[in-house]
C-alpha cells in the first residue's frame, strides 16, 4: 500500500484490518437498533391497559299467561265390565267439575282409557294366573289461558274422592307466552346496568370507558318470586303463577 493511501486510514483499521472494523460496526449498529426496539415495547406497554370486565344484571316479574293440568280418574273391580262402569261414573263427575269452572269443550282433552290387570298371589307371595282384579284408568287435560281456573281446579279436583270417585289431581304447570320479547328487554336492561358498573369502576381510578370488547350472555333464571335458586344452566320454574326473571351479561371495556 502507498504512503499516500496509507495515511489516510485510520489508525484503528491499520491495527485490526479492514474486516473487523466492519464487525465492530455492524454490532454497534445492533445495539442501536435493539435499543430503539426495546424503548418502542416499553412504551407500548405502558399504553397498553388491561380491560376492565363487569357483570350486569336485570331481573323482572312475570306472570304466567298459560297453564296445563291433568287428573286421573282410576277403577278397580273383579271384572272389567264393572271396572268400567265405575270409570264412567268417575270421568263424569270430573268432567261435571271441569265445565262448572267454565273451561271449554276445546280446551278438555280426554285421552284413551288404559288397562292393567292384578294377578292373585299363591300362599309363597308368588304371583298365579288367577285375575284378582281390572284397574281401569283415564286421564283428562286441560290447556288454557285461564290460569286461576286451573289452579281452583287442580285445588278442588280431590273433593271427589269424598264422592267415591279414585282421582289424582297433578300439580298445575303455567307458562309464560312471551319469553323471548322479555329475554331482549332484559338483555337490554343487563347491559345497560353493566355499562354503569363498568363507569363506575373507571371513575374511581380517573379513568373512562371506552369500547366494548367483548360481551357474553349468560342463562336466563325463571324462578318463583323471592327465590334465589340458581343453576349454571338456567332455572325455568313451571309451578308458579308469578315469576321472577333474571338476566346477565358479562362485559369487557377498554379503559381511557
Amino acid at each position: 500500500m502507498s504512503d499516500s493511501i496509507s495515511s489516510r486510514i485510520p489508525p484503528l483499521i491499520k491495527n485490526f484490518g479492514f474486516g473487523m472494523f466492519c464487525l465492530g460496526a455492524t454490532l454497534a449498529l445492533g445495539v442501536v437498533l435493539s435499543s430503539q426496539s426495546i424503548g418502542y415495547a416499553i412504551v407500548k406497554m405502558k399504553n397498553s391497559v388491561a380491560p376492565i370486565q363487569v357483570k350486569g344484571l336485570a331481573e323482572m316479574e312475570i306472570v304466567s299467561d298459560r297453564a296445563t293440568w291433568r287428573g286421573t280418574v282410576r277403577a278397580r273391580a273383579k271384572t272389567l265390565a264393572q271396572a268400567f262402569e265405575i270409570l264412567e261414573t268417575g270421568s263424569t263427575k270430573l268432567r261435571a267439575m271441569i265445565l262448572a269452572f267454565k273451561f271449554s269443550e276445546d280446551e278438555i282433552n280426554a285421552c284413551e282409557v288404559d288397562t292393567s290387570i292384578v294377578y292373585a298371589k299363591n300362599s309363597k307371595g308368588e304371583y298365579t294366573n288367577v285375575i284378582e282384579s281390572y284397574v281401569l284408568s283415564q286421564g283428562t287435560t286441560i290447556r288454557t289461558l285461564n290460569v286461576q281456573a286451573i289452579r281452583d281446579l287442580a285445588f278442588r279436583a280431590t273433593d271427589l274422592i269424598k264422592e267415591g270417585v279414585e282421582i289424582d289431581s297433578g300439580s298445575p304447570s303455567y307458562y309464560v307466552s312471551i319469553l323471548e320479547s322479555i329475554k331482549l328487554t332484559l338483555l337490554e336492561k343487563a347491559t345497560e346496568n353493566g355499562y354503569e358498573r363498568a363507569s363506575l369502576l373507571a371513575r374511581g381510578s380517573k379513568s373512562e370507558v371506552g369500547n366494548l370488547m367483548s360481551a357474553s350472555q349468560g342463562v336466563f333464571q325463571i324462578v318463583p318470586v323471592g327465590s334465589t335458586d340458581i343453576s349454571d344452566y338456567g332455572v325455568s320454574d313451571t309451578s308458579t303463577i308469578h315469576k321472577t326473571m333474571k338476566a346477565v351479561v358479562t362485559l369487557a371495556y377498554e379503559i381511557r
